[in-house]
């Protein structure tokens, strides 16, 4: 959704770095996977990584081009419901956590990010 209408230089610039800030996560992942009594071999893993990275790959070029010619009211839905996602695995997979180290801290920190993703996004 994000790259619709975009050129080659912003296309590059996105996908550099969600890989970039994916990385460490699927690094971890990846250590899991081979780690404890069931553990799959580093080719198993290598491939299930790369299999997954293709898929998303398609998915990305697929939606781009399917909905290159929506209205707007759709693609505000479709980003609505994306940034549901996002804010709900962040509610079940990182709030938790740093609520547990720093409890203060946790609540004024999302709040102030939610307000400066608000103003980022109004300037442009």
């Amino acid at each position: 959704m994000a790259l619709i209408g975009a050129g080659p230089l912003e296309v590059a610039a996105l996908s550099g770095s969600i890989f970039l800030s994916n990385l460490p996560e699927a690094a971890g992942g990846a250590r899991g996977m081979r780690s404890g009594d069931g553990g799959m071999g580093r080719g198993k893993v290598m491939g299930l990584w790369t299999g997954t990275a293709l898929v998303l790959a398609a998915a990305a070029i697929i939606g781009n081009l399917a909905l290159q010619d929506a209205p707007d009211t759709a693609l505000a839905l479709i980003r609505c419901f994306a940034g549901g996602a996002v804010v709900a695995s962040l509610a079940v997979e990182v709030f938790p956590q740093a609520f547990q180290e720093e409890k203060y801290w946790t609540g004024v920190a999302a709040a102030l990010g939610l307000v400066l993703a608000l103003a980022l996004s109004s300037l442009g």
